[in-house]
């Protein structure tokens, strides 16, 4: 995994000191999927798009719902019930 130092690193090499893709990416211990993604967001994004991003999902849709949670955590708390009993 790169830090953010790391991943500036990667652009450096491509972009200013020409290194080729597969080379970057082999020195880096990263596939070339990987420098492409970090290229494309340094190109759209500059610094900031080489920072460290959450991976929460931007949405749930299949959430469980919030009556269902409110049911759960009453069993588990008032029977003392764990998640397999559950």
């Amino acid at each position: 995994m790169l830090t953010p130092f790391g991943r500036l690193l990667l652009v450096q090499r491509v972009c200013e000191q020409n290194w080729s893709v597969p080379r970057a990416a082999e020195s880096a211990g990263v596939s070339r999927m990987t420098v492409y993604k970090w290229l494309r967001r340094y190109q759209t994004e500059g610094m900031a798009g080489l920072d460290d991003r959450s991976s929460r999902p931007r949405s749930s849709p299949r959430q469980t719902s919030a009556r269902e949670v409110a049911a759960v955590l009453q069993l588990r708390r008032r029977r003392r019930w764990g998640p397999h009993r559950i």
